[in-house]
């Protein structure tokens, strides 16, 4: 079993000189034993990294890090003349990527070869991180990915890092455990926070794989504008360092963008003939029933069967397959190898297998992935299809009344409840949601707060050939009311009430 993973803020090492470790000379030189960027966790002999998010703060950051023990500063960014006065030996770097490659020679990864693979867009990060770990380990021993979901070892090792794209420090030392470990590749999720915050600064990505381009986290970045400058500016700069770029050519934005940075890319495109009409695109993908896909590559076509369900996932399916063709060298005619059986991540269209009932957990939270959402269960319904969703708190309040146009247009009854609420009321996240549906409402709308009783009734209702698709949590633990997180599971209360209902149906049949 591998170690647990958490998020690092400390690293130790054998001692070693402060001047060894950048090319800028420190003010004077001592000898350190570890590397810290919270100066609660400083150990004596440490180094103290003030890191520029802690620039408003950084002289009683300092000031409690030699409280602690802490024998030198380094410092990333600060202005000429505002350097932390403690008497202590001091080094500045002028910039995230100079405090990575620091953190690079210092554990010894400098020289580590490894295919690490950056995923970035609105959605679908996870899914392919997930099945792209997957399909690598049929001809790998060891390929890790990080994200959303943790840092997955394999489908029962499972650690916490933090963030989707961990912090500066937990992603470098989590390459050194790589290299120690004989790992193949790294696929890690690049998040819009990730880049701006340059939490990735100086690993050595060499492919970026971008998926799409929606809306999300747009109030922490200034707006779309910001926000799409964060990704294609993450894309351009793997290539412009020698790496490669695999891009979705159905979203006009990403192909746009890439234009105006005149960067290179990999294409991948629905419709299996849309490379004769345009021939910038390398792999063409098409779903002709659920639970398949057909790729078509230079002439040549391949099936690939027992896939997940949802046309989003034959999508997600294209990147993995044209990443391992261009990549890592693999064969086209060894795709249905690769790729048959694939599973699905946690909480993307997971299936709840109770019974004869359809029921479906899915991680959904932005206009374009509930619509995907929908349209996937739909192609899988026979009667009528029923959405139970809400929409965070203090996140992206302009998507809601979007959402909810979604939901009620494509399904035939919806429930709009809670989902993770924070510090906002319920019921105004709810009046926005139904702002956006047209009136009279296209489906047969509920109101229902609470979570589980939403959940509870939209299962009651159920009848054969219905589906219920449960959305926005998928595989999160938890629910967050006003600054308080309290366990959840959108699985597990699913699966109770299903197995109530199955249940009562079979003493009724007996």
């Amino acid at each position: 079993m591998s170690k647990a993973m958490q998020p690092t803020s400390r690293i130790e090492f054998k001692p070693m000189l402060l001047s060894s470790l950048s090319d800028p000379e420190p003010s004077a030189d001592v000898t350190i034993s570890g590397i810290c960027d919270d100066s609660r966790l400083i150990q004596p002999g440490d180094a103290f990294l003030c890191m520029p998010r802690a620039a408003a703060q950084a002289d009683d950051f300092t000031r409690m890090a030699v409280e602690h023990g802490a024998i030198a500063v380094i410092t990333i960014a600060r202005r000429i003349g505002e350097a932390v006065t403690t008497g202590l030996p001091s080094l500045q770097l002028p910039d995230m990527p100079a405090a990575g490659t620091m953190l690079r020679k210092l554990l010894g990864t400098d020289k580590f070869g490894i295919h690490c693979i950056g995923i970035t867009g609105t959605d679908g990060k996870t899914s392919i991180a997930w099945m792209l770990r997957e399909a690598l380990l049929r001809r790998s021993d060891k390929v890790w990915s990080t994200g959303t979901l943790g840092l997955i070892r394999g489908v029962s090792d499972i650690s916490d890092i933090g963030n989707t794209t961990p912090s500066l420090m937990t992603s470098h030392y989590l390459m050194q455990q790589a290299m120690k470990e004989g790992v193949d590749a790294l696929v890690m999720e690049v998040s819009s926070h990730g880049i701006e915050q340059e939490r990735i600064a100086a690993l050595p990505i060499d492919t970026a794989i971008w998926t799409n381009l929606g809306h999300d986290h747009l109030q922490d970045h200034g707006g779309f504008e910001a926000y799409t400058a964060l990704k294609a500016g993450f894309v351009s700069e793997t290539v412009r360092r020698g790496g490669m770029a695999i891009c979705n050519a159905d979203d006009e934005n990403i192909r746009k963008l890439m234009a105006e940075n005149d960067t290179t890319a990999h294409w991948y495109a629905h419709g299996l003939y849309a490379g004769d009409i345009n021939h910038n695109i390398d792999l063409t993908w098409e779903q002709e029933l659920p639970g398949m896909v057909r790729f078509a590559y230079r002439g040549k076509e391949v099936c690939i069967e027992d896939i997940p369900a949802g046309e989003f996932h034959a999508e997600n399916l294209a990147a993995v397959a044209l990443t391992l063709i261009v990549r890592f060298d693999m064969e086209f005619e060894t795709l249905p190898s690769l790729l048959r059986e694939i599973s699905a991540p946690p909480g993307r269209m997971q299936p709840l297998d109770i019974g004869r009932w359809q029921v479906f957990i899915d991680y959904a939270h932005t206009p374009e992935a509930l619509e995907r959402c929908m349209a996937a269960a739909r192609t899988l319904t026979r009667n009528r299809l029923i959405v139970v969703f809400g929409c965070g708190g203090e996140r992206d309040r302009e998507k809601r009344p979007e959402m909810g146009a979604i939901a009620v247009d494509q399904a035939d009854l919806v429930w709009i409840t809670s989902d993770n609420p924070r510090g906002e009321p319920p019921e105004v996240i709810a009046s926005e949601i139904e702002s956006g549906m047209p009136k009279p409402y296209p489906a047969e709308l509920f109101l229902e707060l609470d979570r589980q009783m939403a959940i509870a009734a939209a299962i009651n209702i159920m009848e054969p050939g219905d589906t219920v698709v449960i959305v926005g949590k998928g595989h999160e633990t938890y629910m967050e009311i006003a600054g308080h997180r309290t366990p959840w599971s959108d699985f597990n209360i699913a699966a109770d009430c299903l197995r109530l209902k199955e249940d009562q149906r079979m003493r009724l049949c007996a």
